[in-house]
């Protein structure tokens, strides 16, 4: 491996930062979920235990900053082997960033508490829940359990008390004039950061999601981003401290990316760092999870060009990316890697999701973001939040 600012590079590939698709599987239909509106195009898979360990050798491990364990196919607490894969990673390397996200629900008392005890003041664990109660919840989170969720973190909770805990709400017209409600009942239960997600997904600039009777999408709150990725307000609720070791990794590696392909319309984000490497459900290693998700046509945003699902170079050629047929190094240091690595540099030749999700100044604003968090204090929050909807923290 080449070093440079103490960075763990492959071919000048950053691999500090992991995402790991470990599970397909998922209890959930939410609406705008890839694995819904794509239904059929998913393999119902999930990792085990050694095929985690080929990936993530000790080796590698000792140079990981986070490993993320989160769902664009699934919810990663429903692989059977999650809490073995948890408890490999922190033995190897009790520093690494273990940062899970799931829903929540349906896990028992016993298995919060098993997680709680592998987990440390390194590690994070979000909770994406949207609403207020269950039936709330259910209005996005289709097929979830409120209660079961919150006796969860309330158990994780309970048990550990340095782990780090999100709760992380999309903001929909149904709950933006509750946000209040759920924050608040998120510090009653000691979690530490509470985060507001404007979404690009639910509003009405995407034709598809339009109701043809109302004349807008039903889901649409009154700001949604403005990017084409999730933005994030953030509240803190404790004096817990985040963990920081992967900011300062992307914090070293970005400015030299930046600098490198600036004269471009592609800054690479997966180069920065700030996008995890990413190991599909089926063990497809792909630069980031947003090139992965399936879809009938993908159009450019910024030049005329369009691609189709099975003409991407990660449908036909599949098997070149697969991780139970080549190594890591392999792939890294392969021919197709370095097409797709070349595409940066040539407009023409770009990734349609790379030219809309990480063109110039989409990936400097979301650097900026990532480096300079805007964190709100409570009291903050609550005068703001409930003078700008007037209201009185009731349901």
């Amino acid at each position: 491996m080449n070093q440079k600012n103490d960075i763990p590079l492959i071919n000048s590939h950053p691999i500090f930062n992991w995402h790991l698709e470990v599970s397909s599987k998922c209890t959930l239909h939410c609406p705008r979920c890839p694995r819904t509106e794509r239904k059929g195009m998913y393999k119902i898979t999930e990792h085990s235990l050694e095929f985690v360990q080929k990936i993530l050798t000790p080796e590698i491990l000792s140079r990981t900053a986070r490993v993320l364990l989160c769902g664009g196919q699934g919810d990663p607490i429903y692989c059977h082997d999650f809490l073995d894969i948890v408890a490999y990673i922190k033995k190897e390397n009790p520093n690494v960033c273990v940062h899970i996200i799931t829903n929540g629900s349906y896990k028992t008392t016993t298995w919060w508490i098993d997680l709680a005890q592998l987990l440390n003041h390194n590690d994070i664990v979000t909770f994406s829940i949207d609403g207020w109660d269950n039936d709330s919840n259910n209005l996005y989170r289709v097929n979830s359990n409120y209660d079961s969720a919150v006796a969860g973190l309330k158990t994780l909770r309970k048990y550990n008390s340095k782990v780090f805990i999100i709760w992380s709400t999309i903001v929909f017209k149904f709950n933006q004039d509750k946000l209040d409600v759920i924050c608040d009942q998120a510090r009653e239960l000691d979690v530490d950061y509470f985060n507001i997600v404007e979404s690009f997904l639910f509003g009405s600039n995407i034709p598809n999601y339009i109701n043809k009777e109302l004349g807008y999408d039903p889901l649409e709150p009154n700001k949604v981003s403005d990017w084409n990725y999730h933005e994030l307000e953030v509240v803190k609720l404790t004096d817990r401290v985040y963990p920081e070791r992967n900011k300062q990794l992307i914090s070293q590696q970005a400015q030299p990316v930046i600098e490198e392909y600036q004269q471009g319309s592609v800054i690479p984000l997966c180069r920065t760092g700030e996008r995890a490497i990413y190991v599909d459900a089926e063990g497809i290693l792909y630069p980031c999870s947003w090139i992965s998700h399936p879809f009938r046509v993908r159009r450019s945003k910024f030049k005329d060009k369009e691609i189709t699902w099975d003409q991407s170079l990660f449908v036909k050629y599949k098997d070149r990316f697969d991780l139970k047929q080549h190594s890591l190094e392999q792939i890294l240091l392969g021919p197709d890697w370095q097409k797709i690595t070349a595409s940066w540099r040539d407009p023409a030749k770009s990734f349609v999701e790379c030219d809309n999700k990480c063109h110039s100044k989409s990936t400097v604003n979301r650097i900026n973001n990532k480096l300079n968090l805007n964190l709100v204090d409570y009291e903050t929050f609550v005068k703001i939040y409930r003078e700008k909807f007037g209201g009185d923290g009731k349901i």
